[in-house]
């Protein structure tokens, strides 16, 4: 008997709806899988949209969708770990004598300067998330390595332990800020995301 996932069109390219292939499951790419359902979410209706609905528009099977997204939440937040992963490239790089707000707003554009398609999928996101509080409670986790990230800079940056009141405070202070900048950005404004958080983040650090 064929298994459910046997059929899955190659989402990899640019037509989302290729024809189905016998054989092997092709590689999914599940960025694309995303960015389709949450077009479907803005036209549908996130909580009228079901994880069978997004695998039958997506062309792959239940189990497929699930073992890259588990839940509609986990979907929504997918998009976390890549923009996490560039600021870590600027953030933990040997200190190089620039401020510390310097490297705060170069960190932040090479996180968040992104393909078209990307930044897409990142404005359909914060929109979900400035309307559906529940999934800002879902991604506390995620947004806690961004935290720690900059917990980490923070501490070896000012030369304070860690656990230091100033190191605490700063870092949750500039992760709720990148936060806030970003959901604002995806409803106020047609432009790259980086531009609004590094401006959010100066004015943070002047005190205002």
């Amino acid at each position: 008997m064929t298994a459910p996932d046997a059929d899955v069109p190659d989402l990899t390219g640019p037509d989302a709806t290729a024809p189905k292939r016998r054989g092997r499951p092709a590689d999914v790419d599940p960025e694309r899988v995303a960015l389709l359902a949450l077009r479907h979410f803005a036209e549908r209706g996130y909580e009228e949209t079901t994880m069978d609905d997004i695998a039958a528009l997506a062309g792959i099977g239940r189990r497929t969708l699930f073992r890259y997204f588990p839940s509609k939440p986990a979907l929504v937040w997918g998009g976390v770990e890549p923009v996490v992963g560039r600021m870590h490239e600027v953030l933990d790089a040997p200190p190089d004598g620039r401020p510390v707000a310097a490297v705060l707003a170069e960190a932040v554009t090479a996180a968040f300067t992104l393909p078209p398609e990307a930044e897409e999928a990142t404005r359909r996101r914060l929109t979900l998330m400035g309307t559906h509080p529940a999934l800002v409670g879902f991604g506390v986790t995620a947004m806690g390595a961004d935290r720690d990230l900059l917990i980490g800079f923070l501490s070896s940056r000012l030369g304070a332990d860690a656990q230091a009141l100033r190191v605490q405070v700063l870092a949750d202070a500039l992760s709720a800020a990148i936060f806030s900048a970003l959901v604002w950005w995806a409803s106020h404004d047609d432009g790259p995301p980086a531009p609004t958080v590094v401006a959010a983040l100066a004015d943070l650090l002047r005190g205002l």
